[in-house]
Order: C-alpha cells, then structure tokens, then sequence
C-alpha cells in the first residue's frame, strides 16, 4: 500500500488540489488526482485520471473506504488509519484521510529490502 501526499494547505483553505505521480505498482505511469470542493453540496470531488491514456478513472464525490478501482492494475482508496472518518472534508483531506495506492492483480507488488 502506498501513500501518496496530499497539500493539506489547500485543502483547508477549500482550493484546487492537483497532484501528478507514478505508483511503485505501475512503473513508468503517471496518474493525476484533482479535488475540487463543491460549495453548493459541500463535499469534495475527487478525479482520478491515468495521464498516459487520458483516461478518466473516476469523478465523483470522494467518500472514505470507497474503492476507486483501475483493474487490473490499481486501485484508489481514500482512509484514516484508524478507520473512524465518515466524511471527506477540508480539515481531514491529507491529514486524516489519506489517498492510498494498492496494487491490483497486475499491478507490481511492493518488494522488502533483504
């Protein structure tokens, strides 16, 4: 499982958020999540897009412990470590509630270190 960074800044704030990167489980593939805070519903909304193929992977309202699947290859998830979040919000998005990366079958497994 892999984390990828989120500018917590800019969440609070309620600004776009725009982060570029390549999963250790999909070398050499750029992946894009943008959220965008709706005022009018209050929520954030989440893209999921893989750069290569301009494919959208998801745009929909980001909801915690909701799998947002690429298969084979990968799938988002947004979770607090303790599994208590029930709400994507400005004070928890890259705090508490972090965007996780796991490999899906054909994605690449994470090696340890001998």
């Amino acid at each position: 499982m892999e984390h990828i960074p989120l500018p917590v800044d800019r969440a609070r704030e309620k600004r776009p958020i725009h982060v570029e990167f390549t999963p250790s489980s999909f070398p050499g593939q750029r992946f894009a999540v943008r959220f965008n805070w709706n005022s009018s519903s209050g929520h954030w909304v989440i893209e999921l897009e893989h750069l290569r193929r301009e494919f959208t992977i998801t745009k929909s309202m980001a909801t915690p412990y909701r799998p947002y699947s690429y298969l084979p290859y990968l799938v988002f998830v947004l979770a607090d470590t303790a599994g208590e979040v029930t709400a994507v919000t400005p004070t928890n998005l890259g705090d508490e509630v972090k965007l996780w990366v796991l490999p899906g079958p054909s994605g690449q497994q994470e090696t340890e270190d001998t």
